[in-house]
């Protein structure tokens, strides 16, 4: 910490996308993820879909439910707080399965 260091920028960080077929950042093009209970985040496909069903012994895929969320500034100090706290951080606030 009480070394002096240089930043050396790589090439890779210079080159700026002129056309539309380059992306900037770690993802390249449309991809779904998967945000799991305890907040891990997983690329989404259909094994990976298919394993978790499997996971979790889904018998009736139509009893199975879709939920869109909205997060503002109090669902997101609710999720930072949960996430200290539980391993299921998505059903204690958006389920309000606890009481945090």
């Amino acid at each position: 910490m009480s070394t002096k260091m240089q930043y050396v920028e790589s090439q890779a960080t210079n080159k700026v996308a002129t056309t539309g077929d380059e992306e900037g950042g770690y993802v390249k093009g449309v991809v779904t993820y998967m945000v799991m209970d305890d907040l891990a985040v997983s690329p989404m496909s259909t094994i990976s879909t298919i394993t978790l069903l499997n996971k979790f012994n889904v018998k009736d895929v139509g009893t199975l439910e879709e939920r869109v969320v909205h997060l503002g500034y109090d669902e997101g100090l609710s999720l930072l707080k949960a996430s200290l706290q539980s391993t299921t951080v998505l059903t204690d606030i958006f389920l309000g399965k606890s009481a945090l």
